[in-house]
């Protein structure tokens, strides 16, 4: 069923890399469920299943640090006068939050790079990579008062 997978969530996500992140989820998920695996009467469907399921959730977490990132810029827009020069994001809105995380939550959201790919970059965990993310949106939540 790997490929088949694989495939499938390739082209919805478009990324490989989050696309093998989301069916190492799927398994994770159906070595956790066993039973509910064997037990469907069809195998393959209760993966597919899952990995679609997975999938909404990835989009879901891109969807939210897309919203968040823009309140964001949206509010910090209308205390800062631009000039016509372009001035890249990280320079214009590097104080929002730790440097930290504002680059975790622009990768996330902006660029779409997925947990595994930033958490490579950074010689850390994916586990560790998701924690700092989600410390991350809580703290421009913060800021923001949302």
């Amino acid at each position: 069923m790997q490929p088949k997978l694989l495939s499938y969530a390739r082209v919805r996500l478009n990324s490989m890399d989050q696309a093998e992140e989301a069916i190492q989820e799927t398994f994770r998920i159906a070595c956790g469920k066993p039973e509910q695996l064997l037990e469907s009467g069809n195998p393959p469907g209760w993966l597919m299943n899952t990995l679609k399921y997975v999938i909404l959730d990835t989009m879901r977490q891109q969807e939210s640090g897309r919203q968040l990132l823009s309140k964001y810029l949206l509010a910090m827009s209308t205390a800062i006068t631009f000039t016509e020069d372009k001035i890249s994001l990280d320079v214009l809105y590097e104080n929002i939050a730790d440097r930290e995380e504002f680059t975790l939550i622009k990768e996330m959201a902006v660029d779409g790079r997925s947990h595994q790919e930033m958490a490579a970059a950074r010689g850390i965990s994916v586990d560790a990579c998701k924690k700092r993310v989600q410390r991350a949106k809580e703290t421009l939540k913060s800021k923001l008062k949302l």
